[in-house]
């Protein structure tokens, strides 16, 4: 959008605004009236936020302070004198009465009166256009996220308190829905009417801890609202400011850390004192030598190579000359690591030398004996006037809130006394809410000072670009997992620095992530600096550059993984196994991992892949019951183990499978989540078979090096300690003739060394996963039935031959819930919109028959008992038939499962017939590429070619 148009769209916004709040799409209406018809809710949702017109809150847009169109705050017209305007920004008198009591709080902490303001650094030619083009990516990206979703709820169970740190509640629940925000992500947590600011602090699957005030209650059930676009904005706005440089920053710094060029590396300086190089094997050593001279220095390590041991003696040593560090990570886990490993090289360091921006990942980093690292911890005591001050204001404003919802539910007419509390109460929350966004301030003014007189300042790399560290400037950036990532946030990190950059991480690992699919955002967004500056392809070329250091002794994987991995994935820098890890004893045993490799083939299987709840992603419910098995068979000789897949529904089955007690020792996982992470065994479940959601996802059949499925399998494999054992349709994943690529290359190595496991051999170490004959299959599930309080089917297109001899069991089925349907069977038409006569006959005498199509699952949830088949479960030939009792596995599948109501009856809820012709109204759903089709419909009606005489 041009500016011209921009300043248009301001303007109209505002005046559309001007008399209240407006929904989106009455807002998106006045802008196309007024001629702006190619607007979207992306460009609305960038200009409201980035010129701070208005918040979108519950899907309302509601006006901020007026503005001009080049964003500077302006008094309204019929502005009252008390209000006045101060650095372009109003000011009412609850404000500057509040201003004022925070600034008596501060004059005790001793701040300085004046923030030193560094002098802006050189910039380059080219700098300009860089910038412009990644703030043109973060924009494509806005828009393509604001056109899914500006703002989403996720619904949150299972609330647990998880601790305190730096004077706010830690707080863990379990997610009812996707997430999709990284760590470090601030959001809303909504508790009945309340909202509280908080902080997503890591995700495991799906439990999530967050980061809460201190005053926030403890409850079971809550709702987290979070704003998709506000880390894009950020970023955007922050590239924009720097468009021609700015104070604290080296755009000479940033434009290097995306752009080819050969760097002149400077002869060696003095060897590294005894202290420094302790424990480094030779790699490493001429590694920490090359970062230590000025300029652009890269680091390449591989899995198990050692980096974090390279990067924290770097650290420590550059501390010894002197310098001050920036150490930053995409993640809050990667950088976690990257802190413990630098606290290990500094025992003696005094409190605020190493200080960590934002909340932990790890929770030895909360309240350490040796001497506090959280930047929230050091301010708070620093601040304790203020924080003090804080607390008692949130609990001022509950009570005043509590007052007010009271007196909103008397039903008369207020007496002239309750009206005078109502004012008074209304009157203080305005500035309490004041004095908060003050004390808040001021916080943010000691973090700044603690940040500004640390040695080392830790942070995730989207905090570089916020507020506590805007302007500060350190001698050398460190930038770890680089290689996840993008090109344009890594330009932000690199000029907080003065030139001396250390760029660490492995490019064939995974990458970043982004949604736009537009030029600019695959060159900024999808790219990491290793591919934006050319180091991954000079590798490939086999022409690595002077200023790239490669660590190739790995300290992870037993031989034959690390060997297999290594000529996969690194054949131009192969991984040689350090002496250390063949003498290493093995900690964990299991009946089902006998060596090193093992391949569990399920070719023969015929396992289904499905999509949650018939459209979204992918899972395999029979290698999820493979996995119970293998899991409930285990022994207490099984001390770390991890099960990963790349499929997030299939992430949540297996993670349902965990003991109680086992819950610290082992993990589930996608392998998104799993990188930087080890385990002694690895369970590697590749879901995808080729049946049911088809073709197989290209991360199967696309497996070049650089390929992300070929980042996928790399990462899940090389978390493996001694065992690794992969479950997969060897038919499908090595298909004979297929191009030699690193996917194929890893299969076959992997088969050429791996011990073979038949699949039914998992199911003799367990009850809990049986194999039941096709003959046995109506008597059990009758058995089932009888137990069963919930009961829901899906069955594929066949004769359903089993049906009619259940239908007095599923007629007995009663639920708890009389609101609900306690049985619902789903049942695929044919491709002409005709139920089986067996599915007709069980409708007619009461039984819950919904017509779906396509269905790609085959199974049962009763109750606690989950049943899949490779055929269709009631039809004549089933196939290969599992039954797994296991009640928390059992919910985990009804969720993966279900299918949601709406404008469409879902699971648990009766269908229609057709209003035309009294046939049964079909759900169809298919999920495909950003985005899923939904439609209700009836198959003859809607569909005229169908008509025919046929009932």
């Amino acid at each position: 959008m041009g500016i011209g148009a921009k300043r248009k769209l301001i303007d109209i916004i505002q005046k559309a605004l001007s008399s209240g709040p407006m929904t989106q799409d009455a807002l998106l209406e006045s802008v196309h009236r007024a001629g702006l018809r190619r607007v979207d809710v992306g460009d609305l949702y960038e200009v409201c936020a980035r010129h701070s017109l208005a918040e979108f809150r519950d899907g309302i847009w509601v006006p901020r302070i007026p503005v001009t169109s080049e964003g500077n705050a302006v008094p309204p017209e019929d502005s009252s004198k008390e209000q006045t305007y101060k650095d372009g920004v109003l000011h009412r008198p609850d404000e500057t009465e509040a201003a004022a009591e925070a600034e008596r709080l501060v004059r005790q902490l001793g701040l300085p009166a004046v923030e030193p303001a560094p002098p802006p650094g050189p910039v380059p030619s080219g700098w300009a256009d860089a910038a412009k083009d990644a703030a043109r990516a973060f924009g494509d990206e806005l828009q393509a996220v604001s056109k899914r979703r500006t703002q989403t709820d996720v619904p949150l169970t299972m609330g647990s308190e998880a601790g305190q740190a730096g004077g706010r509640k830690m707080m863990r629940f379990e997610a009812e829905g996707d997430v999709g925000v990284t760590e470090g992500t601030p959001a809303l947590l909504v508790i009945r009417h309340a909202h509280f600011e908080v902080e997503v602090v890591s995700m495991f699957g799906n439990v999530l801890t967050l980061s809460a005030p201190s005053d926030t209650p403890l409850v079971s059930e809550a709702t987290l609202r979070i704003d998709l676009s506000w880390l894009l904005v950020a970023q955007s706005r922050r590239l924009s400011e720097l468009a021609h440089g700015g104070p604290g920053f080296d755009a000479g710094a940033a434009l290097a850390a995306v752009t080819a060029g050969e760097r002149h590396v400077m002869a060696s300086q003095a060897e590294l004192p005894v202290q420094a190089v302790d424990g480094l094997n030779e790699g490493q050593r001429d590694a920490v030598n090359l970062a230590l001279r000025p300029g652009l220095t890269w680091l390449w390590g591989p899995p198990g190579t050692g980096k974090t041991t390279t990067i924290s003696a770097l650290v420590a040593e550059l501390c010894a000359r002197r310098m001050r560090v920036l150490l930053a990570a995409p993640t809050n886990a990667a950088l976690d690591v990257a802190i413990g490993a630098v606290l290990k090289k500094l025992p003696g360091a005094a409190e605020g030398m190493l200080v960590r921006l934002g909340q932990p990942a790890d929770p030895s980093l909360v309240d350490r004996n040796a001497g506090r690292v959280l930047v929230d911890e050091i301010a708070a005591a620093r601040g304790a006037p203020v924080a003090r001050r804080r607390v008692e204001a949130g609990i001022e404003l509950r009570s005043c809130r509590q007052t007010l919802a009271a007196l909103k539910r008397r039903r008369e007419k207020l007496t002239p006394e309750e009206e005078a509390t109502r004012l008074g109460a209304e009157t203080k929350i305005t500035y309490l809410r004041a004095l908060q966004r003050e004390l808040d301030r001021c916080m943010g003014e000691v973090r700044r000072q603690v940040c500004r007189e640390a040695a080392i300042v830790a942070a995730t790399a989207h905090q570089v670009v916020l507020e506590t560290l805007k302007e500060l400037t350190f001698d050398v950036v460190i930038l770890d997992e680089a290689s996840m990532t993008t090109a344009a946030l890594a330009m932000l990190v690199a000029g907080a620095g003065r030139g001396h950059t250390v760029i660490a991480g492995d490019f064939r690992q995974l990458p970043p992530i982004a949604v736009a699919e537009t030029p600019a955002a695959q060159e900024w967004l999808k790219r990491s600096p290793f591919e934006k500056a050319g180091i991954s392809a000079a590798v490939a070329r086999g022409r690595p550059p002077a200023s790239l250091a490669a660590l190739t002794e790995q300290y992870r994987m037993r031989a034959p993984i690390g060997d297999v991995v290594s000529t996969a994935f690194y054949p131009e820098s192969p991984l040689v196994t350090a002496p250390a890890v063949k003498t290493r004893a093995v900690r964990s045993r299991v009946s089902w991992a006998g060596s090193p490799l093992v391949f569990v083939d399920t070719s023969n299987l015929r396992a289904r892949t499905a999509r949650r709840q018939g459209m979204h992603s992918r899972y395999n419910l029979m290698h999820a019951q493979l996995v119970a098995a293998m899991v409930g068979g285990a022994t207490a000789d099984l001390h770390d183990l991890a099960l990963i897949t790349p499929f997030a529904p299939q992430a949540r089955l297996l993670e349902s499978l965990l003991p109680d007690a086992h819950l610290d020792e082992w993990a589930a996982s996608t392998v998104h989540r799993f990188q930087g992470g080890e385990r002694d065994i690895v369970v590697y479940d590749t879901v995808d078979t080729g049946h049911g959601v088809s073709p197989m996802h290209r991360w199967f059949t696309e497996g070049s090096a650089g390929s992300e499925g070929a980042r996928l399998l790399n990462v899940a494999a090389s978390r493996a300690r001694d065992d690794l054992v992969v479950i997969g349709a060897l038919d499908s994943l090595h298909r004979r003739g297929a191009s030699r690529d690193a996917v194929w290359t890893f299969f076959a190595h992997l088969l050429d060394r791996a011990d073979r496991l038949p699949w039914e051999k998992l199911l003799t170490s367990s009850g809990v996963t049986e194999l039941v004959s096709a003959a046995a299959v109506a008597e059990r599930l009758g058995d089932d039935l009888a137990r069963a309080a919930t009961v829901e089917m899906w069955l594929p297109r066949a004769p359903l031959r089993e049906l009619p001899g259940l239908i007095p069991a599923l007629s007995a089925v009663r639920g708890a819930d009389p609101e609900t349907e306690a049985v619902t069977v789903w049942v695929e038409p044919d491709q002409d919109g005709y139920l089986p006569a067996e599915a007709l006959r069980a409708r007619r005498e009461g039984v819950n028959i919904r017509p779906l199509t396509p269905i790609l699952e085959s199974g049962a949830v009763i109750g606690d008992v989950v049943w899949s088949s490779s055929g269709t479960l009631l039809g004549g030939t089933p196939g290969v038939v599992f039954r797994t009792e296991h009640r928390v596995f059992a919910d985990a599948v009804r969720r993966a499962q279900r299918r949601r109501s709406g404008r469409i009856p879902g699971t648990g809820q009766l269908g229609d017939d057709c209003g035309r012709c009294q046939r049964m109204m079909v759900r169809t759903e298919a999920g495909r590429r950003g985005g899923t089709d939904l439609r209700y419909e009836c198959a003859v009606c809607d569909h005229p070619s169908r008509r025919s005489p046929r009932r």
